[in-house]
Parts: C-alpha cells; sequence; structure tokens
C-alpha cells in the first residue's frame, strides 16, 4: 500500500544491486497504452493499470498469462500459446488421445476375461500356453530319463543334440497329436504314447536318418514309403508300403517298427532294420520301451560300445547287432538281461574274454559269437545254459579247452567252433547231447569217432582238421 508499480520494481533492482538512472525513467501510462491489447490506465493513478476483454477471435493478441518466476530457467520453460487455434486444437488432441488409451485398455481387459472364461481352443496357440507346455514336456522327458541319461537337462539345453532336436521337432512339426499342439498334449494323449514317439525320433536325429538308405525321412505329405524286402516263405522278393521316420504317420507304421496293440494303447515291440546305412552309437534311449522284446540292427555302421545301460532293456528277448563297427568289450551288464533268448554279435570288434556270467542267461536259446576280436577261454559257467540249442564260436581267437561241462547243453542241435585256436581232446561228457545234429570242427582237437556213433539224430560232423 502508498507504493506504484515503478516503486515495487525500483526496489527490486536495488536490492538485485542495480541503479536507476534518468535514462530508466519510463512513462509507464504511454507504455500500457500504446500495447495493441488496448490496455487502457485507470483512474488509479500512475502504475495501475485497468484489464479490459480481449477478442478471442484475434489471432495476433497476447494473453497474458502469470508464471512462476524462476531466475535460473533463463527463459526457456515458459511457453506461451499466441493464439486461441491452436489451444483449441491441442486440448482437442489430448482428449482423442485419453480416450484412446482408455478404449484400449478395455478392450484388453474384456479379451483377457473371455480367454479366461470361455477357454476355447485356437488354431494357432499363444506364446505363453506353448511355452508352459513346453516346459512341462521338457519336465516329463527329464524325469523319464533319471538312471539312464542322467545329463538329459543339458542336452535338451544343447540345440545341437538328437535330444533337444527331437523335442523341437514334436513341437514345430509333428502334427500327430493335434495340429495346434495345445494343452490337450497331455490332458488327452497317454503320456508313454508321447514318450514312445520322442525316443524314436531321437533314434532318428542320433543316427542322422535323412542319410539312410531308405524310409529315413520323409518326402511328401503321405509319409509313405515302398520297401523291398525278402519273403521267406515265398523264396522271393516283394514290395511292402510302409512309413517314413519321422513322418506325421502313426510311429507304429514307421519302417521296421512293429507295436503291440493292447486296447487303446499301442507299444512297439519290435526295430528291425536290415542294411539302412544307419551310423551312430547304440541306441541308449531305447530302454524306454517298456515293451521292446526284439532289438535287430544288422549290416549297418554302429559304433562304439555296448553300454551298461543295456542292462535296463529289461523286455528285451532278442539282440541282434552282427555285422556292425562296435568295439570294446561286453560290460557284465549285459548277462542281467534274464529274459534274453538270443544273443548275435559277431561281425564287430568286440574284444576281452567271454564272462563267466554268461551262466546268468538260462534262458538263452541261441549264442552267436563270430568274427570278433576275443579271445580267452571258454568258460565252465557255459554248462548252465541247459535250454541253449545253437552255439557258434567262429573266427574268434577264443582259446583254450573245450569245457566238459558243454555236456550239460542237453538241447543243444548245432554246435559251430572253427577258427579259433581252442585245442585239447573233444570232452566225452559231449556224448551226452542226445539232441545234436550238427557238429562243425574247425580246429586243433583230438577227437574220438566213438562220441558221434550212436548219435540217431547227429545228421552232420563235420570234422576236417581233427586228429583222431
Amino acid at each position: 500500500p502508498g507504493k506504484t508499480t515503478s516503486d515495487k520494481f525500483e526496489g527490486s533492482f536495488e536490492n538485485e544491486g542495480y541503479t536507476k538512472t534518468e535514462d530508466d525513467d519510463v512513462d509507464t501510462n504511454s507504455q500500457l497504452s500504446d500495447h495493441p491489447g488496448g490496455i487502457e490506465v485507470g483512474d488509479g493513478g500512475p502504475g495501475l493499470v485497468e484489464a479490459v476483454a480481449v477478442d478471442p477471435e484475434s489471432d495476433d493478441e497476447y494473453i497474458p498469462a502469470a508464471v512462476e518466476f524462476d531466475p535460473d530457467d533463463k527463459g526457456k520453460s515458459v511457453v506461451y500459446l499466441k493464439d486461441s487455434r491452436t489451444r483449441k486444437y491441442g486440448i482437442a488432441a489430448v482428449c482423442i488421445l485419453v480416450a484412446l488409451v482408455v478404449g484400449l485398455s478395455v478392450g484388453l481387459t474384456r479379451t483377457n476375461v473371455e480367454v479366461e472364461v470361455t477357454d476355447s481352443p485356437s488354431m494357432t496357440p499363444s506364446a505363453a500356453p506353448t511355452s508352459v507346455l513346453f516346459s512341462e514336456v521338457s519336465n516329463f522327458i527329464i524325469t523319464s530319463f533319471e538312471g539312464l541319461m542322467d545329463d538329459m537337462d543339458s542336452l535338451l539345453d544343447d540345440d545341437t543334440s538328437p535330444q533337444a532336436q527331437a523335442l523341437d521337432w514334436l513341437f514345430t512339426v509333428d502334427t500327430f497329436f493335434g495340429s495346434d499342439n495345445g494343452r490337450q498334449l497331455l490332458e488327452n494323449i497317454d503320456e508313454n504314447r508321447l514318450l514312445q514317439r520322442y525316443v524314436l525320433a531321437v533314434f532318428a536325429f542320433a543316427t542322422e536318418s535323412k542319410f539312410w538308405s531308405f524310409c529315413g525321412f520323409p518326402t511328401d505329405n503321405t509319409g509313405l514309403c515302398l520297401v523291398d524286402l525278402f519273403d521267406p516263405s515265398q523264396g522271393s522278393i516283394i514290395e511292402e508300403v510302409s512309413s517314413h521316420w519321422l513322418s506325421q504317420n502313426d510311429e507304429c507304421s514307421w519302417f521296421g517298427v512293429t507295436c503291440f496293440e493292447d486296447g487303446s494303447s499301442k507299444n512297439v515291440q519290435q526295430i528291425f532294420m536290415e542294411d539302412n546305412d544307419i551310423a551312430g552309437t547304440f541306441p541308449v534311449e531305447f530302454a524306454l520301451l517298456p515293451e521292446l522284446a526284439l532289438l535287430d540292427i544288422p549290416g549297418n555302421r554302429l559304433s562304439g560300445t555296448l553300454p551298461p545301460e543295456i542292462s535296463e532293456f529289461r523286455s528285451l528277448e532278442e539282440l541282434r547287432i552282427p555285422n556292425n563297427e562296435m568295439t570294446g568289450e561286453l560290460p557284465d551288464e549285459l548277462f542281467d538281461l534274464g529274459s534274453l533268448v538270443t544273443l548275435t554279435i559277431g561281425g564287430n570288434d568286440f574284444s576281452g574274454t567271454l564272462s563267466t556270467k554268461i551262466g546268468q542267461l538260462t534262458g538263452l536259446l541261441g549264442l552267436f559269437i563270430f568274427d570278433t576280436l576275443m579271445d580267452g577261454p571258454i568258460p565252465s559257467e557255459i554248462g548252465e545254459l541247459r535250454f541253449l540249442n545253437g552255439l557258434f564260436l567262429e573266427n574268434s581267437p577264443f582259446s583254450g579247452t573245450l569245457p566238459t561241462e558243454i555236456g550239460k547243453l542237453t538241447q543243444l542241435t548245432t554246435f559251430h567252433n572253427s577258427n579259433t585256436i581252442i585245442t585239447g581232446e573233444i570232452p566225452n561228457e559231449i556224448g551226452n547231447l542226445e539232441n545234436l545234429g550238427m557238429f562243425y570242427c574247425f580246429v586243433s582237437f583230438f577227437a574220438t569217432f566213438i562220441h558221434f556213433l550212436h548219435k540217431k539224430k547227429l545228421i552232420c560232423l563235420f570234422l576236417p582238421t581233427c586228429s583222431f
């Protein structure tokens, strides 16, 4: 009170160290009356002004605005809108933007509610359910392989491993369980069937089935292939329709695979693929096929050793892997297969001796060891194979003498012992083999011909290198 506007400004300037001069005197009334907005001096005296209405249609007029002065701002933070049209458009734009954001939020909320309520299937699965399902199947597979392959979790993390490739195929290529690979994969499909299909896929990727001689990889949408097979009943070659491995068809129709069907379940029972140029190591994963009774893969290029996990093939009755490229010693675990009836391991570079545990295979009907590097004596425990009817020991450097316990093999019908270094006399106990029909001897035995005179079933006696 009692001060004009000029007086207030003058005081503030002096406080900041500014000294008023004569040149600083300004005719305030004149300056305000000349303003384009038509501001007039009021009756209150110098320094007081009267606010008057501004024409809103005028684009050239300034709109005074009260702002908080910031001495450090240097005039950069204050923006003046000079015209009303700009203000109108700006306000309209802000309103539209707010409306769009609100509408989009409401729409997304309703969509989420509908998905949760209806749970309707989609032909194209969303990322989230597929991710959850992938994790569930991965955990199921890791659990299934526990005790067989304990590093399964790291193998699934390695995109180049056959295990990871098979899982990726199951999700991104295979449509056997449903075209959308949705959650129903686990809810409606037998987990054993899912694991079975996965195990076969692992074998295909591990042996690079696309390079097999036939039926290793689908070439068209049918997934079918034609193969020529020898039919012993007709004595001729026949053409058979089968399915490629890794096709969308039932895995029980894949070439060389035979399943046992029990109601709604189908379990792999036999795998037979001869001369198909299959390369790789012994398929340990087949141990997860609970009904597998026959594994017959002759004339291929399997390499490496026979793994100790062979003992996990609990239903295996016939193991035939001749004429491959396998090496190493036979693991003791092989002789834990109490259900084994046929063992054919010839035509490989197996080494070491024949384990004394051979006597544990009490149900064995045929033992075929030929063209190997196995040496040492024939263990006396071989006499425990009471049901053995075929014994082939050929082209392998077995040594020592023929054990007298061979006389216990009363069911033996065929005995081949050629190109070994077994010496000594043919034991008298061989006279107990009443069912012996063929006896081949290409070794330096000292034989007593009288042993064979009373064999009523003997139809072939071949002793070209024996001494009498």
